[in-house]
């Protein structure tokens, strides 16, 4: 259960940082991809907190909101 939590509020912190990016930095998938491994290289306690494979997970976050940045 707290691991849980963790992985929300890091989901959290992880787009609220992506959203702060001008869309044209954040509508292609290479860009969640680089996205992913600059925020871990500033910010390793993520990868304590997500474990595993961090920059695909971080990734896998972001794809949806890829596809609607695309639409609109």
């Amino acid at each position: 259960m707290e691991r849980a939590i963790l992985n929300q509020d890091a989901r959290a912190r992880v787009l609220e940082e992506w959203f702060q990016l001008p869309e044209s930095r954040r509508s292609h998938a290479t860009d969640a991809v680089a996205f992913a491994f600059r925020l871990l290289r500033d910010q390793p306690q993520l990868c304590e907190t997500l474990r595993g494979n961090a920059p695909e997970l971080i990734a896998n976050w972001l794809m949806s909101h890829l596809h609607n940045a695309n639409l609109g």
